[in-house]
């Protein structure tokens, strides 16, 4: 979300200083808590954020409104492998991970 708001800020050509967009990551790392399981959620979330800030005008998400489905399909291929490779890290860590059943699995 925070590079669609820098995205949207640089098509602008607005110049957000260094304060507003650490305080827009912060702020957006609060929000996007409850965006990761409704599809499209982190769109409402931008949107709500960037009108609360008012340093990077809402009106400027049409400018990824069309391209957003991409966008939001390879976020959740991105959440699927970074879930899988957690689910094996911590296996591993845990000393419950079969290495060879994995292999059989994984082919």
């Amino acid at each position: 979300m925070m590079v669609l708001a820098i995205f949207i800020a640089q098509a602008l050509d607005l110049d957000v200083s260094l304060y507003h967009q650490v305080t827009l990551l912060l702020i957006l790392l609060l929000t996007s808590k409850g965006a990761a399981s409704v599809t499209g959620g982190a769109f409402i979330t931008l949107a709500a954020t960037l009108g609360s800030i008012d340093v990077i005008p809402a009106a400027g998400l049409v400018l990824v409104l069309g391209v957003y489905r991409f966008i939001s399909e390879g976020g959740a291929l991105i959440n699927v492998i970074g879930n899988g490779v957690a689910t094996l890290f911590i296996a591993r860590w845990d000393g419950a991970l079969d290495r060879e059943q994995l292999k059989r699995e994984l082919g």
